[in-house]
């Protein structure tokens, strides 16, 4: 079923790569020499992603984090050394904005190939970005990093040659959080709230399979449709079977309603874990009566992280201390991501001191450096698995909330606390 599921991601990439790319292959949209390179006064990294639409809320920190890491590599650094130049030169990054929509990101991504050339193309935030984006690379033959989605979904799109990611692995971010429903005290009853989209489907498929034989029970009373306001009916279905956990996987608007009628309905459970839509602190502070007070999931990158930035020769909780006092609020998870990408590009030019693609190819796959997200290598797969662990949401001292680690088991050198049990809870 999951492999079904995900295919279908790279069946739709593929469907956009044909119609944008005009089919076939070979064709590398270059001068037809994958080791030729031209005199180049800078590099060029052109970066797709959604500046617009849906997922733009990823993007918040990224011209920020882009200003802090340029000027470390071209001010700081004088750039980076070039062998065809024989001097070091800056690095420019090129956007073009995807819309959050899978034919967009193929259609701009194919643009910085063939039109602007770049050296470096860059996709990120769900698969959305990530699977089409990898496609352009492997069509135009041009050295790809991609980051922010599910390792699995993105696979579906290989095997890749020219594509590489830093994504977070689905397994081990489904692990850590029922690792953290292991530390309360429940009744190990599990109510399944997911939507009818590919994203809720994967994780039905995947929770099921990680908790058969563990002793939790699942209840699943139906898939929904995303933008539903009226959740009563499974809200009555849950509270019926008792469940005292649920993990959900939904967009803030839809959580937001959800867990508003479910305070109504007289059914609050000891443990909610919701993926996708409670990721920022503006997520949280949209649910009525403190109701963010003890709501769990999955983070992808904190300040608590016991890691630094090699370009930036600060640790994380330095990053997000700057972001907050430079921007009057709490620091977006995304962060990690960025600064992450730097850090790698910065180290594979560094190391390749060419801009001949098999070059810069090669220098992605050999990297083995410290990062924001602690030391990263390629796998066999030619992906980077980050970190995707327990977190929950509390009331913070500078903010209304701010987020604690719960759980991370998967990468245990990030410390953690003891969850705690949502203090509305209605369950005995």
């Amino acid at each position: 079923m999951k492999k079904k599921v995900l295919t279908a991601v790279l069946c739709i990439a593929m469907i956009f790569a044909m119609a944008a790319c005009g089919g076939g292959g070979g064709d590398n949209g270059g001068d037809g020499d994958s080791g030729a390179v031209s005199a180049r006064d800078e590099i060029l990294i052109g970066f797709a992603a959604p500046m617009t639409g849906p997922l733009a809320i990823f993007m918040g920190p990224t011209s920020w984090v882009e200003d802090l890491c340029l000027a470390a590599i071209n001010d700081t650094n004088g750039g980076i050394y070039v062998e065809e130049a024989d001097a070091k030169l800056p690095v420019r990054v090129i956007y073009a904005d995807t819309e959050s929509d899978s034919n967009k990101a193929m259609e701009v991504a194919t643009k910085l190939a063939t039109e602007d050339k770049v050296d470096i193309l860059v996709g990120a935030w769900t698969p959305v970005g990530a699977n089409p984006i990898s496609a352009v690379g492997e069509r135009y033959e041009i050295p790809t990093f991609t980051f922010g989605a599910p390792e699995e979904s993105w696979l579906e799109g290989g095997p890749y040659h020219w594509a590489t990611g830093m994504h977070f692995n689905y397994d081990m971010l489904c692990t850590d959080v029922i690792n953290m429903w292991d530390k309360l005290d429940t009744n190990k009853k599990v109510g399944f709230v997911f939507d009818t989209d590919v994203d809720g489907t994967t994780g039905r498929e995947i929770y099921t399979e990680l908790l058969d034989g563990t002793g939790y029970e699942i209840f699943d009373p139906g898939a929904y449709t995303i933008g539903s306001t009226d959740f009563t009916g499974m809200i009555s279905k849950l509270k019926d079977a008792n469940c005292d956990i649920i993990t959900a996987d939904m967009i803030t608007p839809d959580f937001a309603t959800f867990w508003k009628q479910c305070h109504q309905y007289g059914y609050v459970p000891k443990v909610c874990t919701i993926n996708k839509g409670m990721h920022y602190e503006a997520d949280v502070e949209q649910l009525d009566n403190d109701g963010g007070n003890g709501i769990t999931f999955s983070s992808l990158w904190d300040k608590n992280f016991p890691f630094s930035s090699p370009l930036l020769g600060m640790e994380c909780i330095e990053i997000a201390d700057k972001w907050e006092s430079e921007n009057e609020g709490f620091y977006p998870y995304s962060i990690g991501y960025d600064v992450a990408m730097y850090d790698i590009i910065f180290d594979v030019l560094n190391r390749a001191q060419t801009l001949d693609k098999d070059a810069v190819l090669g220098a992605i796959l050999d990297t083995d450096i410290d990062t924001v997200f602690g030391n990263l290598t390629f796998n066999e797969n030619q992906c980077a698995e980050v970190p995707a662990i327990g977190t929950q949401w509390l009331p913070g001292e500078k903010f209304a909330f701010e987020k604690k680690v719960v759980a991370s088991e998967t990468f245990p050198a990030i410390p953690s606390f003891d969850p705690i049990i949502i203090p509305a809870t209605t369950q005995n």
